[in-house]
């Protein structure tokens, strides 16, 4: 008997003393760590679509206000067909039409700035040559070259080039 007792004691006391067998690992447990990894893939995904969105809008924007400062622009010289092909002369005899008309250089000015720096093609530039051809007298010599400031740097190089333009041609006869 004694054997069954050391038996019987000895089972109950590593019964006691064993480790249960752990539970299997739930679903959460085999698989937090994905969890976390995709969402955090998937906000870096939302972040840089939104990101590009951002973008977007704002370049839409630039494109839509350069539009419409330039037709702003078109309309005045339609409007204004004697300031948009300028009887200098004429015009700096009459104060108000002076003030008028280096008013409507600045805002062809801006209008092309704004188209440039969005469309920074060609044919743009072939336009602005165009339109610029005729107020050179004015814009080489009674435009302040301080005014310049007021433009974007393509904007500001192309007046540059202008006025070189117009010292190396010399006056006319």
């Amino acid at each position: 008997m004694s054997e069954r007792v050391t038996l019987l004691v000895s089972s109950v006391i590593a019964a006691l003393t064993a480790k249960p067998e752990p539970p299997p690992p739930s679903f959460a447990t085999r698989h937090g760590n994905t969890a976390q990894i995709a969402s955090a893939v998937v906000a870096i995904a939302a972040l840089v679509f939104v990101a590009y969105q951002v973008w977007v809008i704002r370049a839409n924007g630039r494109i839509a206000t350069a539009r419409q400062v330039y037709m702003s622009y078109s309309e005045s010289a339609l409007r204004y067909p004697e300031l948009a092909e300028p009887d200098m002369q004429k015009l700096r005899t009459e104060p108000t039409e002076w003030v008028r008309y280096k008013n409507f250089v600045a805002h062809m000015l801006f209008a092309y700035d704004e188209i440039l720096a969005v469309y920074d093609e060609p044919e743009w530039r072939r336009s602005f040559e165009e339109d610029v051809r005729l107020h050179l007298p004015y814009i080489c010599a009674d435009m302040p070259t301080a005014l310049d400031e007021t433009y974007f740097p393509k904007m500001r190089a192309l007046l540059k080039a202008e006025r070189i333009r117009c010292a190396s041609a010399g006056p006319k006869p």
